[in-house]
């Protein structure tokens, strides 16, 4: 059966009320309606972007399992899928095993090379392949558990950018509040004119500490035109 469709007149007038309430509620509804609004308008920019990636290289940064580096791998000569998380980066090679043009980083993305604390959620040992959407660099997500982290390893991904020496057709990022300091450095770095798309999820619901920095970017990425970046992914 078909999924209903969510995006209904009511249901916008609905979360375009409620995302005016104060403090996490609001940020809450202002999330439900990027979700059923912006996402789907993402997604097929997504595709599209893909569609020109042929022979070029895209980077999946956040892949947890790998939906969407072997989308990428249909088109792009070569795709970095990067997943900090041990037991998620080794899920993530056994599904890919079948495809020859995805390399796995076990690492996450950041500013500088190191090793980091990734925070788990408490349910990760019960389940972890629905849990591991969830692991963030960042304590203060609200559905992380910061006694669960373990040590994870960390690369500057603005040089590794520059260490490709080449063009980059599509990022797609998806690292759990991490994409603030990370865009923050990124957007002045030389090397973001070498990439082409840029898909980001944002999560100031999980993070409202961060949401006046999120803005500000949202902000930025309006103004650029390379890389196109779209900060509505998911």
């Amino acid at each position: 059966m078909a999924q209903a469709n969510r995006n209904t007149p009511l249901r916008r007038a609905k979360y375009g009320l409620l995302q005016h309430l104060p403090g996490a509620l609001g940020l809450k509804y202002r999330r439900k309606l990027r979700k059923i609004v912006d996402t789907p308008v993402a997604e097929a920019a997504f595709r599209a972007a893909l569609t020109s990636a042929t022979g070029q290289i895209c980077i999946d940064l956040g892949a947890n399992l790998g939906q969407h580096a072997r989308h990428m791998a249909e088109h792009a000569a070569k795709v970095y899928a990067f997943e900090p998380d041990p037991w998620t980066a080794a899920e993530l090679r056994k599904r890919l095993a079948d495809v020859a043009n995805v390399e796995v980083i076990e690492a996450a993305a950041g500013t500088e090379d190191g090793t980091f604390p990734l925070y788990r959620t408490a349910s990760f040992d019960a389940d972890p392949e629905e849990q591991s959407q969830s692991s963030s660099l960042m304590a203060e997500k609200r559905n992380v558990d910061a006694s669960s982290a373990i040590d994870v390893k960390v690369i500057d991904f603005p040089a590794f950018l520059e260490s490709l020496d080449s063009e980059i057709a599509v990022i797609k990022m998806d690292i759990e509040g991490a994409e603030v300091p990370l865009l923050e450095v990124l957007f002045d770095h030389p090397v973001k004119s070498r990439i082409g798309h840029l898909f980001v999820e944002t999560h100031e619901s999980r993070l409202p500490d961060l949401l006046a920095r999120t803005n500000a970017l949202r902000d930025r990425a309006a103004q650029m035109t390379h890389p196109v970046v779209n900060m509505d992914w998911k």
